[in-house]
């Protein structure tokens, strides 16, 4: 085969960012036709699609240069989710490992058309990798295949500079993705997986979950992280492996399947079921229903943390361990548990509301406004069955480079609205955030007048990044509309020589950072002059501006900070409290309150956390926002430290 590098394409740009009055192109999925191609078809016909289809420069992944052939098949389904946007990150791969060796494509398809894979693929939308071993049975160099195909399939719009210019790696978005990554071995696949891919770290912690159907484990290896899977006529040598790595300390049965969890972390769940006929279509389905549609993996550790000695460790996402956390999953954008998500465009609705000249710039274009959005909301919402003026709102806003329901997904936003009841809307903003104090409380105002049982007096506003931005500029236009605000990575995008002005309206708001993200994006100095001196080990000098600012607007004294005593805020608050989140990461939470006793201004640290959407997020903007509410005649604070 040809060396991957030599398939090279370039065209002119054809869709890209919004650059004229508005932002139509965006789409969440590509008209792509379905497809079925052998590994080699994949490189040839890859860099061809999305360089004619999206324009720019593509070419193959350098992780795959030498990648054994005739091994390997990929299917990609229609319409998979956007590669114009992060919404391909939302595209469910599924890696296959069968030690059957198929006379022809058609055999392959077959295979995986009967397994009942196809039909799930197509619902779900994203891609099926069926590999087979390199020779008669699975051996080292499958590890090494795997290792590279890991690689090359998370590495989502990682760059090649060769002396021709500039090349995006084709594979995460032709048949890639990071959040919903699962794995079936049946067989020998099954014992390769035990051996090869849940004995390394780096692998088994990107797995948001398994399925393997027979198979053994040797003595000497280990499963090295925690993984959710579901056994059918395994050894008890497996399950027993499989038992420690998840740590279960519970157990029960439905029928003949019996299961072992663990009660503080119920994704730690193993299944285990014994047939005398094996009827391998039936096991995906299960496995694939009542596990793996349950659980994600998002890529938030420290670059190079674990991967630094591997071979591609520059490559984007080659992270590890990818967060395990809950998935709400919808299809036919529905949710199990009665979510109703609708996706809008409509170049009407908020055309009045443009980038004025003088504020574009970053992102944004002169003109520009929202005309795309989504709404996520309990069906008892949208059936009008749930009384009025009973449902909180969520304005949500994704980050740069985000997308809005990814963005929901990764911030578990998804899972707390089909547990706590609470309607979304999340519209595609671009860089539109500079300009949030004139665009986002009339989407505010038209979700609420659309749907009456939505309530006005708890109405909150959140975002990651750039969406962070965007929701200090929000509240800055009218801070009356929102009962409480958290910013995540945020307090850099207002200028500090700005004043911000509420209009004497109180604010109840808590900022989010962490480790390596004190200043709200990556360790820059934004804000500040060049010069100007950071220690990476306290929250950002625009940190503590923001915080005094917003003391300030709630009419309370300004901090005097002192990172000699308080090293990481800088203060002792009204109130602190520490705990792990997810069993991974340490997080600080201080509260300031006011004459009252409300809290009003609060700081929340994750420890050793890098830029990035966050599952944990989620809970922590909830456990915030769910206790406060605003009199819609007065305007003022409601404090109710009592809400579950």
């Amino acid at each position: 085969m040809k060396k991957l590098f030599g398939i090279l394409l370039s065209l002119s740009m054809l869709l890209g960012m919004a650059t004229g009055v508005h932002a139509l192109n965006y789409y969440q999925c590509d008209e792509n036709p379905s497809t079925f191609e052998t590994f080699e078809e994949a490189c040839e016909n890859g860099p061809a699609f999305l360089a004619e289809t999206f324009g720019g420069q593509y070419c193959n992944d350098p992780a795959l240069e030498g990648y054994p052939e005739g091994t390997t098949y990929i299917y990609r389904s229609a319409n998979r989710w956007s590669s114009s946007s992060a919404g391909y990150r939302k595209n469910t791969v599924i890696s296959v490992y069968t030690d059957v060796h198929f006379e022809s494509k058609d055999d392959a398809l077959a295979y995986l058309t009967d397994l009942g894979l196809v039909d799930i693929i197509e619902e779900c939308k994203g891609s099926i990798i069926l590999v087979t071993p390199i020779g008669d049975a699975y051996a080292d160099a499958d590890q090494y295949a795997y290792y590279r195909m890991q690689t090359a399939t998370c590495n989502l719009g990682g760059a090649v500079v060769t002396e021709d210019g500039r090349f995006t790696s084709a594979e995460g978005a032709y048949y890639g993705g990071t959040t919903f990554r699962y794995m079936i071995g049946i067989g020998e696949g099954a014992t390769f997986i035990n051996n090869y891919i849940a004995s390394n770290f780096d692998y088994i912690t990107r797995v948001a979950g398994q399925l393997l159907i027979g198979g053994h484990i040797d003595r000497i290896r280990d499963v090295a992280g925690i993984v959710p899977t579901y056994l059918v006529n395994c050894t008890s040598r497996v399950l027993e492996k499989y038992q420690a790595a998840n740590a279960t300390d519970a157990n029960g049965y439905v029928g003949d399947v019996d299961f072992y969890f663990n009660q503080q972390f119920p994704l730690q769940i193993v299944y285990d079921a014994h047939v005398e006929d094996i009827d391998a279509a039936y096991w995906v389905k299960e496995a694939y229903y009542n596990m793996f549609i349950k659980a994600e993996r998002v890529p938030v550790v420290k670059a190079g943390l674990h991967t630094a000695s591997t071979l591609y460790a520059g490559e984007n996402w080659n992270q590890a361990p990818y967060s395990l956390s809950e998935r709400n999953a919808f299809f036919g954008y529905k949710t199990a548990d009665g979510l109703v998500i609708e996706e809008f465009k409509d170049s009407e609705r908020f055309a009045e509301y443009k980038v004025p000249e003088e504020n574009a710039g970053f992102a944004s274009s002169p003109g520009e406004y929202i005309d795309v959005w989504y709404e996520v909301m309990p069906e008892e919402v949208v059936d009008g069955s749930a009384p009025e003026h009973s449902i909180p709102l969520f304005l949500a806003l994704h980050g740069g480079g985000d997308d809005p329901l990814q963005f929901l997904d990764e911030m578990d936003l998804m899972v707390l609205a089909g547990k706590e009841r609470f309607g979304i809307i999340a519209p595609f903003h671009s860089g539109m955030f500079s300009v949030g104090q004139m665009i986002f409380p009339p989407v505010v105002d038209y979700i609420l007048e659309k749907y009456p049982a939505l309530d006005p007096s708890r109405v909150y506003v959140t975002g990651y990044s750039m969406g962070g931005g965007a929701t200090l500029h929000a509240i800055n236009g009218n801070a009356g509309k929102f009962a409480a605000a958290v910013p995540n990575a945020a307090a850099i995008f207002v200028n500090p020589d700005e004043e911000v002005d509420l209009d004497d309206v109180d604010m109840p708001i808590m900022f989010t950072t962490a480790t390596y993200d004190f200043c709200g994006f990556g360790g820059m100095n934004f804000g500040l002059d060049a010069g100007a001196p950071y220690e990476p080990e306290h929250i950002h000098p625009v940190y503590q501006m923001r915080i005094n600012d917003y003391l300030k607007l709630n009419g309370m004294e300004p901090i005097d900070f002192d990172f000699d005593t308080y090293e990481i805020s800088g203060f002792r608050a009204d109130k602190y409290v520490e705990k792990t989140l997810n069993n991974e990461y340490r997080n600080y939470s201080w509260y300031l309150n006011n004459d009252e006793g409300i809290p009003m201004v609060a700081l929340n640290v994750t420890d050793f956390l890098p830029h990035g959407l966050y599952p944990e997020f989620g809970k922590i903007i909830w456990d915030f926002c769910k206790h406060y509410s605003r009199d819609l005649e007065t305007g003022a604070v409601i404090y109710n430290p009592y809400v579950d």
